[in-house]
Order: structure tokens, then C-alpha cells, then sequence
């Protein structure tokens, strides 16, 4: 309960509390080397749909069995491709009528990879907030690559990026964290 002689005065921005809950989701991945949530929200700001990116449902959690690109198969250790569905294709998945989806935004911790932005855009996402950029694995874990399709397509189809520059509140123990985040949440103090 409040005390009278200390009331609040500030709250949240809208960007500041679903860009923050992005970040949370981003925390039940169970990928080792990239974490990444998804808030989709529509134009008053209620939201849609929330995802994070990980293995299909059934399928071995690389955080337990190693990366499929990285460690290999479990069972052949021969290099495979990434056993995860990306935040955005969870949180279009988890809206269950991807309609509601026409004009919405989308927070998201990681830049969205190409093929996700073809889902997007796809799915009429009007605008996207996100925080940090995305660069995927090459088969291995040797090399990163930027992917520059992603932001070509959105500017095409007139998406509005807007990368986030606000606060991040959340902080998690070390454990909750990839190497990319180790302070943390994200790249807070």
C-alpha cells in the first residue's frame, strides 16, 4: 500500500513496460546462444499475443542436449539446422487467429530474422520496436551473419522500424542470461 507522504509520481511508458515484458519472455527460451521475446500488441496498446523462441514442442531443448548448429544431434552429433521456432512465429502461432495481427505492433528483443519478417509481414504487422539486432549462427557456431533481406523487406512493404533506446528495469541472475546478456538482462548497468 501506498504511504500518503510518498505518492507516486511517475509510471511506465508504453514502450518502456512491453519492451521490458519482451525481454521477460525472452527468458523461457531454452536456446543457448540467443534469447529472444515477442509482444504483439494492437493499436490501443492491448495485447495480442506474447512469444519466445525455442524448440517445436517434443523436440530436444538445446540448453539440455546442446545447439543443433553448434553441439550437433544428440544422438549422431552431426551438425544440424536450428531445432527453435523464432519469438515472432511463436507469438503469431499463440495469437490463434492470425487476423487480430493486421496493423499491430510487435516488440521484440532481437531484430526479426528474414524468414520471420516474411511471416510479418504476411500477418500485416504495421510496426516493429526492437531492441537489439539480430545476427544468425552459421552452421558450426565459426561465424555470424547479419541478414540483410529482413530490413529490406519490411522497408518495402512500408513497416515502421523503430529500434528501442529506452530503459530496461529487468535484471536476472547470471544463470537466466546467454553470454550476449550476461549482465543482466540485455545490456543494462
Amino acid at each position: 500500500m501506498g504511504k500518503l507522504d510518498h505518492p507516486k509520481i511517475k509510471r511506465l511508458s508504453w514502450d518502456e513496460m512491453l519492451m521490458n515484458l519482451s525481454i521477460i519472455s525472452s527468458k523461457r527460451t531454452a536456446c543457448k546462444f540467443h534469447e529472444t521475446g515477442a509482444v504483439f500488441v494492437d493499436k490501443d496498446k492491448r495485447i495480442l499475443s506474447i512469444g519466445y523462441n525455442g524448440p517445436t514442442a517434443g523436440d530436444y531443448h538445446c540448453i539440455d542436449h546442446g545447439c543443433a548448429k553448434v553441439d550437433g544431434d544428440p544422438v549422431t552429433k552431426k551438425l544440424r539446422r536450428c531445432r527453435g521456432a523464432h519469438a515472432e512465429i511463436n507469438g503469431i502461432i499463440n495469437c490463434q487467429d492470425a487476423k487480430r495481427m493486421k496493423g499491430a505492433t510487435l516488440y521484440s528483443v532481437l531484430f526479426p530474422c528474414y524468414d520471420c519478417m516474411k511471416a510479418l509481414s504476411n500477418a500485416g504487422i504495421a510496426e516493429i520496436v526492437y531492441y537489439k539486432k539480430y545476427e544468425r549462427i552459421q552452421t558450426g557456431g565459426e561465424n555470424f551473419e547479419e541478414e540483410d533481406e529482413s530490413l529490406e523487406l519490411a522497408q518495402k512493404r512500408n513497416i515502421i522500424i523503430r529500434k528501442y533506446e529506452g530503459k530496461i528495469f529487468c535484471n536476472f541472475p547470471d544463470e537466466y542470461n546467454t553470454e550476449q546478456t550476461e549482465h543482466g538482462c540485455c545490456d543494462c548497468q
